[in-house]
């Protein structure tokens, strides 16, 4: 006796032959092979289910009559996500089936900032595609672009002297003119800035460090003809008192400085060198002669 089986729908592997002819009482196996993307669910023998016909190779055993087995084949669903670079914020999930492309979420992903970098989104890695096997994770991908602050120098007194943009890790350089300060009775000289110059981490502001002085000026007096002086000084702090004195020698009187001042002994705060000299003059008398009658006499006088 001769049975036919025959296996059909979606890429079976080919037998010995088809229909195969096989005698009564032989075991036959049958076997089918899904096509890339697709997955054997089930055979039917006369287009009805049986008990293990999920079984792929299955084994017929002692044929006993014709019959036709039916594969039945299903197309592969697969699970696919869409990640945060993290790799663990879900942005989105979902099932798809061979050989179909996923939409990307709605929402663009995006990626905090460090101190060194922002983050622009790029991409996914894998790039978008056909979803060819199961649990296919998407990553978002982003460049990153490194961050710029402004650095600022400024004088003791907060005036601006310079603001420009580094980049982060680079070390600003200061290309501006000496910082200067300037305060009555003072001398500074600028030595550097509140701290070292270093490397951009931040937005940043160096001020600028003076050493200071205060100054000193000479007051010196000098005595002119018919008396003497005295005071004074070489190294006199700015805004320190100090006195100066002229005294006439017998028969002189004081009559003024060279400056102008009247004062014999002068008091004042000092705010700069002073130079001045003291003018003395003769004292001069007048003796007048008399006499009781001219007609009986005349008197005279004579500097001897």
């Amino acid at each position: 006796m001769t049975f036919l089986l025959a296996c059909c729908l979606m890429a079976v592997t080919a037998w010995a032959t088809n229909p195969l002819e096989t005698d009564c009482g032989d075991n036959v196996q049958i076997t089918a092979t899904p096509t890339t993307g697709y997955h054997f669910v089930k055979w039917q023998k006369a287009g009805a289910d049986f008990d293990g016909n999920d079984a792929n190779p299955l084994t017929i055993t002692s044929v006993d009559a014709s019959a036709t087995y039916r594969a039945f084949f299903a197309i592969n669903v697969y699970n696919y996500k869409f990640v945060n670079y993290d790799g663990t914020t879900e942005l989105k999930v979902g099932t798809i089936n061979h050989g179909e492309t996923p939409t990307s979420p709605d929402a663009t992903p995006t990626k905090p900032s460090t101190a060194q970098y922002d983050y622009s989104f790029s991409g996914w890695l894998p790039n978008i595609g056909a979803v060819t096997e199961d649990n296919t994770v998407f990553v978002a991908q982003f460049t990153e672009t490194v961050r710029s602050y402004v650095i600022q120098f400024v004088n003791y007194d907060g005036t601006p002297l310079q603001s420009s943009s580094w980049e982060f890790g680079t070390t600003p350089v200061y290309s501006g003119e000496t910082p200067t300060r300037e305060e009555i009775g003072k001398t500074y000289t600028f030595i550097g800035w509140d701290e070292d110059i270093s490397a951009v981490t931040g937005e940043k502001t160096y001020t600028a460090v003076f050493s200071g002085v205060t100054n000193t000026y000479a007051i010196t007096p000098h005595a002119g003809e018919g008396g003497t002086v005295s005071g004074g000084g070489d190294a006199i702090q700015y805004g320190q008192s100090v006195t100066i004195t002229a005294t006439p020698n017998d028969c002189y009187e004081f009559v003024r400085w060279s400056d102008g001042n009247t004062e014999a002994s002068r008091t004042f705060n000092v705010t700069g060198a002073l130079d001045v000299t003291a003018e003395f003059r003769k004292i001069k008398y007048t003796i007048t002669v008399e006499s009781d009658n001219t007609a009986q006499g005349t008197v005279d006088a004579v500097k001897l």
